[in-house]
């Protein structure tokens, strides 16, 4: 089951305080399938790398961000999100099949090929815009991020450099499942109960007012609440609490249901990290059927007991 999209721009893409692009958006224009063979879907169904093969499968986006198209047998509707340029989130439906996915994760790689993933449903698709245009677009879109950036760095002398780390705590007893949060210099976000963005000074926004009183919730997030924690090295940002905060309330309202296969807190952790630097995570998610960083060597662990095995 799969894909097409719908562009707003927002965050590092233009200004890190703006709302959202409603015009010009870097994904408007014509894309068709790429990689044919590697394309990927977990869903019963037509395989997907035939849906890549057919003729008619191709996704159309405008100025204002309005997509749509075939993608084989199935006719897709996406919204997305600009985190960055050739950065985006998106939410994907089949109104004809009553499916929908929200953990969406769009990449402009270096070729400019469009990589499309949506762990929760082990989807994977590839795409090139049809006019050849995809890296003289984003080219433009990161010359007015940088430019954006400068300015913002210039109108506040005072900001601060802000290290990142990726944080974890392990779920279930056997390891399985791990929460994951962000750590943006002494600063920590995560999801928490319903879906409800928690900060350092506590619950930032919810989808519900519904919340368990958890301590977090009522005092903050504090790193010391997580297992362990992998240092991003050489990952910063220059983006204080209330630009993130910002950011958090917008992607609440676009995710307001969680699932524990996604949207859920490592679909909201890569997010925030793709707006905060312009780069994916090098770590699978739990849907992806994958170890993730509490199985990486460079992880710190403030629990060892809760160590993987053990």
């Amino acid at each position: 089951v799969f894909s097409e999209h719908t562009p707003v721009l927002m965050g590092t893409a233009a200004s890190t305080t703006s709302g959202y692009c409603e015009n010009d958006c870097d994904l408007a224009g014509e894309w068709v399938p790429t990689r044919h063979d590697e394309w990927k879907n977990r869903n019963l169904g037509t395989p997907h790398k035939v849906r890549a093969w057919m003729p008619n499968t191709k996704m159309t986006y405008r100025d204002d961000g309005k997509g749509q198209g075939w993608v084989g047998d199935v006719y897709v509707h996406v919204t997305v999100t600009t985190l960055a340029p050739g950065q985006y989130e998106a939410q994907a439906r089949i109104k004809a099949l009553l499916w929908s996915a929200g953990d969406g994760n769009l990449t402009i790689l270096n070729d400019g090929t469009l990589q499309v993933r949506y762990p929760s449903n082990g989807i994977l698709e590839f795409w090139r815009r049809k006019d050849g245009r995809a890296l003289e677009v984003l080219d433009r879109a990161n010359e007015e991020a940088s430019a954006a950036r400068q300015h913002e760095l210039a109108e506040g002398s005072d900001r601060q450099m802000r290290s990142i780390k990726l944080v974890f705590r392990r779920v279930d007893a056997m390891g399985i499942a791990w929460h994951w949060g962000l750590s943006v210099g002494e600063s920590v976000y995560e999801i928490g109960g319903s879906m409800a963005v928690i900060g350092p000074r506590g619950v930032v926004h919810a989808s519900t007012p519904l919340i368990s009183p958890g301590k977090a919730a009522l005092m903050g997030t504090q790193l010391e609440q997580f297992d362990g924690y992998v240092e991003l090295d050489g990952m910063s940002t220059h983006l204080t609490d209330d630009e993130i905060e910002n950011f958090s309330r917008g992607w609440v309202r676009r995710h307001p249901i969680y699932s524990v296969a996604g949207p859920n807190c490592q679909t909201f952790a890569e997010d925030l990290f793709v707006f905060l630097t312009g780069e994916n995570l090098d770590f699978p998610k739990f849907a992806d059927l994958s170890h993730g960083p509490e199985a990486s060597a460079d992880a710190y662990w403030l629990n060892p007991s809760k160590k993987p095995g053990i």
